[in-house]
């Protein structure tokens, strides 16, 4: 594997049930690159970032991670050298904003000062004002909440972060100014970013590299 490759899939495949949604899948990653995900619902888009993250485990094939075969990864380990960004932000709706944009720093042993640091450090990054730390997420707009999950995302610095269409529910003023905000936190961190989106136009404007895919294959790679 090479040296700047972080993810690698090599003949890949994977079914729910008797329903085949990988099809001997095999492509690489490069650490620094941003690649989105675009095709159809149910083409495996989603299906490959779980796999990234454990949450699914392949049927055959192998998955190399950070230079590692997934399977010599312990998993609580390799989930804390990643972040994931969902639909709608996915906060945890006990947690304040502050709790929640550290809780991945908690989960890899960042003391309070450094969590406190780290997350001053972060905000102006985000367009957020401090005031809003002590808010809990249902008294959050929508592109506040995304905010927040990307804070909680990538404030541990992790190797790799998952993005599953961050931006699909909300208006297109929020949407575009978030894709600027994720554009920026790419070229400002240089962290390896892997998104899942339907929206060509959002591709084409964050993507170092376009993967399009059809019924569980790769159809077309296209470098911006």
């Amino acid at each position: 594997m090479s040296n700047s490759n972080i993810i690698k899939f090599s003949g890949v495949n994977f079914s729910y049930g008797q329903q085949k949604v990988l099809h001997d899948l095999s492509f690489s990653v490069e650490k620094g690159e941003f690649i989105c995900l675009t095709g159809k619902s149910g083409c495996g888009k989603s299906t490959l970032l779980r796999l990234i993250n454990s949450l699914l485990h392949r049927e055959d094939g192998e998955i190399e991670l950070l230079g590692e075969n997934i399977d010599n990864w312990e998993i609580h380990q390799l989930r804390r050298k990643m972040g994931y960004v969902l639909q709608e932000g996915a906060l945890f709706p006990h947690l304040t904003v502050y709790q929640n944009m550290c809780y991945c720093m908690n989960l890899n042993n960042y003391d309070e000062v450094r969590c406190r640091q780290r997350i001053e450090e972060l905000l102006p990054l985000v367009n957020l004002d401090k005031e809003i730390l002590n808010k809990f997420p249902e008294k959050l707009s929508g592109g506040q909440g995304q905010r927040v999950g990307i804070v909680r995302a990538i404030a541990h610095n992790p190797e790799i972060v998952l993005m599953d269409e961050p931006f699909s529910a909300l208006d297109e003023e929020t949407r575009e100014n978030l894709q600027n905000l994720v554009k920026n936190i790419h070229q400002h961190l240089n962290t390896t970013f892997i998104m899942v989106t339907h929206n060509k136009d959002e591709a084409e404007k964050l993507g170092t590299r376009i993967i399009h895919m059809n019924e569980g294959k790769i159809s077309t790679v296209n470098t911006n």
